[in-house]
C-alpha cells in the first residue's frame, strides 16, 4: 500500500507541475530538439536524478492503530527532476519552479480510520499542530498563507489530487514553512550536511511525535563508499555501520556500484 501511495504521489505531482508549465504563455515547454533553430539554447541539463529514490529519502509514513499519516518534505530539486523526466529541459520552464527553493514545502496527510472510511485532518488542524525545527533547536510555525509565488501551482495541484485519488487526495495538505533562519541562512539544504525535525502534536493519539530528515540526500550526491568494505553508503552517514570507521565527505567510486546497503538488524 505504501509503495502504491508513493508512486501515486510522484505521478500526480509530476502531472500537476507539467500542466502548470504548459499553461504559462511566456514559457516554452518544448524539449530542446523541438526549439526553433535560431532560438537561444538553454543551459545544458544536468544528470538524471532518481525520483523514486529521492522520494523514499524524504517521505515518511506512520501507521498506528486506527491512524495513518504521511509526511513528505518535497525537495526543491524534485520539480526540476520531474520536468526533465518528461523531456522538459527548458531553463525558462524550470524558472517557474525556482520560488519553491525559498520555502520548506511539506505534503502532509493525517487520517483516522473510522467505520465510514478515512477521516482526514483539515488544513487548519494540521497547521495548528505541526512545528518545524532546525538542528539548532529553533522552531518555525507554518506560514499562515501560501506565498503568492507558489500558490498558483499548489492551487492547481489540489483539484488534481481530489479528482484522481478521491478521499485520500482530499486529505493531502500542502504546509509551507520558512527556509531561512533569523540570520538569513538556509537551514534545510538537501545538498549539505544538516537535519530538520517535524514535531507533530495530538494528531496521532500521542502528545507529540517527531520525524527527522537528514541531509545531504543520497539521490542528489555522488556515490559514497566505505573505504574498508567498499559498501555503498548513504550520503548523510558519518560513520560506516559495519566497520565503525569515519566516512569522508567524498569517497572514491569502485568499478562496480550498487544500491546503498542497509546494516543488518
Amino acid at each position: 500500500m505504501i509503495a502504491m501511495i508513493r508512486r501515486g504521489l510522484v505521478i500526480l505531482l509530476a502531472m500537476a507541475s507539467l500542466t502548470w508549465a504548459a499553461q504559462q504563455p511566456s514559457q516554452d515547454p518544448k524539449p530542446p530538439a523541438q526549439a526553433a533553430p535560431n532560438a537561444k539554447a538553454d543551459s545544458p541539463p544536468g544528470p538524471e536524478l532518481d525520483i523514486q529514490q529521492m522520494v523514499k529519502e524524504t517521505e515518511q509514513f506512520d501507521m498506528r492503530p486506527h491512524k495513518m499519516a504521511i509526511f513528505w518534505w518535497i525537495p526543491p530539486d524534485y520539480w526540476d527532476a520531474a520536468l526533465r523526466q518528461q523531456g522538459y529541459n527548458s531553463e525558462r520552464v524550470r524558472n517557474v519552479f525556482k520560488p519553491f527553493r525559498d520555502y520548506n514545502v511539506f505534503m502532509i496527510a493525517v487520517g483516522n480510520m473510522e467505520s465510514s472510511g478515512m477521516n482526514w485532518a483539515k488544513e487548519p488542524e494540521v497547521k495548528k499542530n505541526v512545528l518545524l525545527r532546525d538542528q539548532r533547536g529553533t522552531s518555525y510555525k507554518p506560514l499562515a498563507d501560501v506565498p503568492l509565488e507558489i500558490s498558483g501551482i499548489i492551487d492547481l495541484m489540489r483539484p488534481v489530487f481530489k479528482n484522481m485519488m478521491g478521499n485520500f487526495g482530499e486529505g493531502l495538505q500542502f504546509i509551507v514553512f520558512p527556509v531561512r533562519d533569523d540570520a538569513g541562512n538556509i537551514f534545510a539544504d538537501a545538498h549539505k550536511s544538516s537535519e530538520i525535525y517535524l514535531d507533530v502534536s495530538d494528531l496521532l493519539g500521542v502528545p507529540k511525535s517527531t520525524y527527522t530528515w537528514r541531509f545531504p540526500l543520497t539521490a542528489l550526491m555522488p556515490a559514497k563508499f566505505c573505504p574498508v568494505g567498499k559498501e555503498k553508503v548513504e550520503a548523510s552517514w558519518k560513520y560506516c555501520p559495519w566497520h565503525g570507521n569515519k566516512l569522508e565527505e567524498a569517497s572514491a567510486t569502485p568499478a562496480a556500484t550498487a544500491a546503498p546497503a542497509k546494516p543488518a538488524n
